[in-house]
């Protein structure tokens, strides 16, 4: 191998060997502190919605196509319901839901949390034609749809009607989803059917529309909303579902519970925000019944709302997802507890590696030192020729090894020091030897 190439693979060898220990140090630090990493989100969740062709499912939907774009595959699940929904949230078989508020007392729950109201959702009660009643305590005995099993209108409905003395002991209760209790109105099976939806719902229109149906005015809307805090006052204005046909054809009070998002307990904080910001571009516009900024909203949930909700809701969405991709965002975010401590110790251990270098150099230098003192003859006199051959030897090998030493500059001035001085030991060698050589015997 020439001087040259000798002269970098030693250059290269001291480099390695004190940038190679720091950056040891460091791997060490980061696979330690690597365990302290939460885990990334998933790329799947559960969305527990309502009833085939409800407003949940259709709102479920945009949710899963918003989702999608940042990489979250949502698994819709027809439900019949509400009720239904806390149920899956509870044991765990759904991640988020479209829950009404009101139901819980109905479905009493430990893990679910809410992400916000979404919009109000009024509590319509449609009547048969020719059917007059002053308040619900005049619909005993008739024929009434309280909704489907599991759904928050048949939770709704029922805690009104026994508010008002009516029970199933003296009406005739059916549990028929909203399309069905449509055809039953139609074929004249029902004398009032209870439905919680949207206005703007399909179902809503299409009774609304039915021949022979009219549309109960709440005249008691304010008592309802102090009984039962999770109620809103509302007022569906005279055509408001429909201009044309002028449905309603007066203004109507109804009361409303809202539609809310909730979640298991258990869903990982980073999709939170991720939903909130979506419920914000679905859910954010006006509506027949809101304005824009209205919702998503803390207000009108009577569930625990979530802590990062509440954090999302008072500051807004995180920084780095205003202005990075969901992914990106959320790998920044799970490494800065790696990042932090790491640039605390990355600082102190490169700032040590130059020195370490220095003193490797000069190791090796004094070592020199070390070895040259052994062979200085006014350190240890020689003992024969043979052992003058030996030193002289040695003291050659070293200045080759000093001639294709790799040091720093500033080492320079010591490098040729070095060199005079096994010069100098050299000199002393060759004078010791001649007094040797001239002995007498």
């Amino acid at each position: 191998m020439s001087r040259g190439l000798k002269r970098a693979w030693q250059g290269i060898r001291d480099i390695g060997g004190t940038w190679g220990l720091g950056i040891l140090v460091i791997v060490a630090a980061t696979v330690a502190a690597y365990q302290f990493v939460g885990p990334p989100p998933p790329s799947r969740i559960a969305m527990a919605t309502g009833q085939p062709g409800g407003a949940y499912e259709r709102f479920g939907k945009r949710y899963a196509e918003v989702l999608a774009r940042d990489g979250i595959t949502v698994e819709l699940k027809s439900t019949a319901g509400s009720v239904e929904n806390l149920a899956l949230l509870d044991a765990g078989d759904a991640d988020i839901a479209f829950v009404q508020s009101g139901l819980k007392d109905v479905q009493p729950t430990d893990n679910v949390l809410a992400l916000g109201s979404l919009y109000l959702e009024p509590l319509l009660l449609f009547l048969r034609e020719g059917l007059n009643i002053d308040d619900i305590g005049d619909l005993a005995g008739a024929r009434i749809n309280v909704g489907a099993e599991g759904s928050g209108t048949r939770a709704v409905a029922l805690t009104l009607l026994a508010a008002n003395g009516v029970n199933e002991r003296n009406a005739e209760l059916s549990e028929l989803g909203g399309v069905e209790a449509a055809t039953a109105f139609a074929r004249g099976n029902l004398d009032a059917a209870f439905l919680v939806a949207a206005p703007e719902s399909s179902v809503v229109r299409q009774l609304s529309a039915a021949p022979g149906v009219t549309l109960y005015d709440f005249e008691r809307t304010p008592a309802y909303a102090r009984v039962y805090r999770f109620l809103s006052p509302v007022l569906l204005p005279e055509g408001i579902l429909d201009l044309d046909a002028n449905v309603p054809d007066r203004d109507i009070h109804a009361t409303a519970p809202t539609a809310m998002l909730a979640a298991n307990q258990a869903l990982h904080p980073a999709l939170i925000d991720l939903l909130l910001v979506a419920a914000t571009e679905i859910h954010g516009g006006s509506s027949l019944l809101s304005d824009p900024g209205d919702f998503p909203a803390p207000r009108f949930i009577d569930l625990p709302l979530s802590p990062e909700a509440e954090r999302h809701y008072e500051f807004g969405p995180p920084f780095l997802l205003r202005y990075l991709p969901f992914w990106a965002a959320t790998l920044v975010d799970r490494l800065w507890v790696l990042l932090l401590p790491l640039i605390g110790l990355a600082i102190p251990v490169f700032k040590l590696v130059p020195p370490a270098f220095r003193w490797r150099v000069r190791r090796r230098l004094l070592n020199m030192y070390d070895e040259l003192d052994t062979l200085d003859p006014a350190q240890r006199a020689l003992a024969d020729e043979g052992d003058l051959k030996q030193r002289l030897e040695r003291l050659e090998s070293i200045d080759q090894e000093v001639a294709e030493l790799a040091v720093p500059r500033s080492y320079t001035d010591d490098v040729y020091k070095l060199r005079r001085d096994i010069d100098l030991v050299r000199r002393r060698l060759h004078v010791s030897g001649q007094v040797i050589v001239t002995a007498p015997d």
